[in-house]
């Protein structure tokens, strides 16, 4: 993903980041949206925080088609990046399922600990 970047309509983009450049035809075609938990990207300042996500390993031949690589917000793009699956023989549509239960576990996590150190002492 080198070089001139188009979008669907066709629009050069020189940029070189994942936001306005390379990543932005993977962020357009998923309507600027985490694909795990929604995060609206198409609201300020929510599109800082997208980035994109490799649905396939390092090494595995198809890591870098576009179906595998899916817009994330960078809470769940980081939330599994070391839980190991099988990806033999899954779609797309199917690994992100995966992906999602493991994030939701995180996530889950995170607030069980902002709820217990971080709000009570607002409260």
């Amino acid at each position: 993903m080198q070089g001139q970047v188009e979008s669907e309509r066709g629009e050069q983009l020189g940029f070189s980041d994942a936001l306005r450049g390379y990543g932005y035809p993977i962020h357009e075609r998923d309507g600027f949206r985490c694909v795990y938990c929604g995060l609206d990207g198409t609201q300020w300042p929510n599109w800082l925080f997208l980035s994109w996500d490799h649905l396939l390993p390092k090494g595995h031949p198809l890591r870098d088609d576009p179906r595998y690589i899916v817009t994330a917000c960078r809470f769940c793009n980081e939330a599994c990046n070391r839980t190991q699956f099988s990806v033999d023989g899954r779609t797309p549509e199917e690994i992100i399922e995966i992906k999602k239960k493991a994030i939701a576990g995180v996530r889950d996590a995170y607030y069980r600990f902002w709820e217990e150190k971080v709000a009570r002492r607002n409260g």
